[in-house]
């Protein structure tokens, strides 16, 4: 990457107006591929469909690659924080089990409907660029610490249990393939419905690991 500019212009200091420009190539780039797939991005249209002088790309990115990573690595961090912000807000209201899981599958599966390109660049599309792939398989690996890290916190486990990494391992990777397989119209139900039946599995796969915690000498508390 090129050297950073240092001097305030316009108002701005040099800082904000290299993270503006940075954002401005990653949305314009996640136009591109939602549209015309990741064979069409190259740093010329990048730049030109971002008004941009490509001397801009290299002070955030050393390569295409790397910014095929950095988009990967932002729509997730959108995603895991809707779902964290879901769970949290559905835990303080006091919500059971099934309610709770529908709740933040509601949100999380709702923002990838919303623009169904979002789901496709972080767990379908992303495998045509190698970095993307590399970073998916780290977010997907992210995203079931997350989950498992709740789960234990919300049963009151009190320890990591080696039972949450696998269920929650098992939850996240089975519901995104279910996400693409619907997006996909290979599965014919409402995104109510949809929900409804990832929520019922996600509560039956979290009994069952609290019953197997049981089994093995642990008590976490529901």
């Amino acid at each position: 990457m090129s050297a950073p500019p240092t001097r305030p212009f316009q108002g701005q200091t040099a800082e904000n107006r290299v993270k503006t420009r940075r954002k401005q190539l990653l949305d314009q780039a996640y136009l591109i591929i939602a549209n015309e797939g990741w064979r069409k991005l190259s740093i010329q249209k990048l730049c030109a469909d971002a008004g941009l002088n490509k001397r801009y790309f290299y002070e955030s990115f050393d390569s295409l690659d790397a910014l095929a990573a950095a988009l990967i690595d932002t729509l997730a961090e959108d995603l895991i924080h809707i779902g964290q912000s879901a769970a949290l807000s559905g835990w303080q209201e006091g919500m059971e089990t099934l309610p709770l899981a529908r709740h933040v599958l509601d949100r999380c599966i709702g923002w990838m409907v919303e623009e169904p390109a979002r789901a496709r660049l972080l767990f379908s599309s992303a495998s045509e660029n190698p970095e993307a792939l590399l970073q998916r398989k780290m977010i997907i690996r992210k995203m079931a610490q997350v989950l498992s890290a709740f789960s234990i916190q919300y049963h009151g486990a009190g320890q990591p249990l080696p039972i949450a990494h696998v269920g929650s391992a098992l939850l996240i990777g089975g519901t995104l393939e279910a996400v693409m397989t619907w997006l996909d119209d290979d599965v014919e139900v409402s995104k109510e419905e949809f929900v409804e039946d990832i929520a019922s599995f996600w509560v039956a796969v979290g009994d069952s690991a609290v019953a197997l915690a049981r089994s093995r000498g642990i008590t976490p508390q529901p």
